[in-house]
């Protein structure tokens, strides 16, 4: 136990200190810390993902939850409105084009079966809000690109977990219907959002009298883990219904959620507690990237040969969906940022085992690859975005996104 002690500890100040030096190395913490990760884990053998038992994945969720309610407070309902059409259009088309471009590498160069390998590709399709987030805040990213990369990653969660979860159910009953998986991903996210927005109604409801209660600075960070769990439970996406929890209760004027609901007395999240959130998710930030270090597997080198290769046509995908489909007016450096923000994360990671459970021809293949996507896509995706704010950067930079602003 005082050994375990020690090292928490330390790595709590390992983080703050690689933190402290992106400014300087542009190497960022979540990559250092998922290195950390793989050397006491899959490297010396010190611990396993199963040492964690079932907190390893309760860790990941919370760490997911806050994230994304710290990240819906930051985030402004008019930048919200003009960013939505740019990050519908660049999310669909990015997804799309990684799901197809996986599919293809895993059949051809991994054998796997075609609906083996566009269930792999759909399991990765999205993005890892758990590393955007962090990233875009550490990278200063200004506000509507920002959002963009935001809202896709959190989008992205649900798009994957239907799909996949159809595809699954398409292989056992060799049927897949359209109309339900468009249905069942429309009905996620709108009812999610509406729990969100109704859990900020309720909450500045009673704000007052909770705020009578001693020690409350930790009350609207677990009235957004309630909204996590009460939403998954319901079959909707938690993700996306603590997103809309923050959102809301920051622009709770903005929305008419005092005149609606007819609430007075709520004063807004305070500076404090912004402070405390931040904080409370760069602790979770901090271990939920070691431990995903921990849960990575090297049982099959050929899987990283795959991933290598699929990753390479996604980044080019990306590239030219930011061309494309974002606006003009956004800076040069953001769009570098943008066009190499597609890593893989905690959804990809769940999903993984399902198909090996499922009896899926090549399960055990498609939780390989996926695993070393995961590790390949963030390692790339960290030191790529660190990379294009540097010095000897920037002539390619101007050069690759002369059609952006300056």
């Amino acid at each position: 136990m005082a050994t375990v002690l020690l090292l928490l500890g330390l790595l709590y100040f390992l983080a703050h200190a690689v933190s402290l030096a992106f400014t300087r190395t542009r190497v960022p913490d979540v990559l250092v810390l998922m290195l950390v990760g793989i050397a006491v884990g899959p490297g010396l053998g010190l611990v396993s993902a199963a040492t964690f038992g079932s907190i390893g994945p309760v860790l990941a969720t919370i760490t997911l939850a806050a994230i994304l309610f710290e990240s819906g407070t930051s985030l402004d309902l008019q930048v919200v409105a003009q960013s939505a059409r740019s990050t519908v259009s660049v999310t669909l088309a990015t997804a799309a084009a990684t799901a197809a471009i996986v599919a293809l590498v895993a059949a051809l160069m991994g054998g796997l079966p075609w609906p083996s390998a566009a269930l792999l590709g759909v399991i990765v399709s999205g993005t890892s809000s758990a590393v955007v987030i962090p990233m875009v805040a550490a990278l200063k990213m200004e506000p509507r690109a920002g959002t963009v990369l935001i809202l896709e990653s959190a989008l992205t969660d649900v798009l994957s977990i239907v799909l996949a979860v159809a595809l699954l159910a398409a292989q056992s009953e060799a049927t897949l219907s359209v109309g339900v998986v468009v249905g069942r991903t429309l009905s996620s996210l709108l009812f999610a959002t509406a729990i969100g927005m109704a859990g900020a109604a309720v909450w500045l409801r009673i704000w007052n009298w909770v705020r009578a209660f001693p020690a409350t600075i930790f009350a609207t960070l677990a009235w957004a883990l309630v909204l996590y769990g009460l939403a998954e439970l319901l079959g909707f996406s938690g993700a996306i219904a603590v997103l809309s929890l923050g959102f809301s209760l920051r622009n709770h004027e903005a929305l008419n959620l005092k005149r609606v609901f007819n609430v007075a007395g709520f004063s807004g999240i305070s500076e404090l507690e912004n402070r405390f959130y931040r904080e409370v998710v760069f602790l979770l930030k901090t271990f939920f990237f070691v431990y995903l270090g921990i849960s990575m597997r090297f049982d099959d080198p050929r899987t990283f040969g795959i991933a290598a290769v699929a990753l390479a046509g996604v980044y080019v995908a990306r590239g030219i969906a930011v061309q494309l489909l974002l606006p003009r007016s956004s800076r040069r450096g953001d769009m570098a940022v943008a066009s190499v923000m597609v890593p893989k994360g905690l959804a990809a990671a769940v999903l993984a085992g399902l198909p090996l459970q499922a009896g899926v021809p090549g399960g055990d293949t498609i939780r390989s690859v996926t695993y070393a996507m995961v590790l390949v896509s963030i390692t790339a995706t960290a030191l790529a975005a660190g990379f294009v704010g540097t010095r000897p950067a920037r002539p390619v930079v101007a050069r690759l996104f002369s059609r952006f602003a300056e």
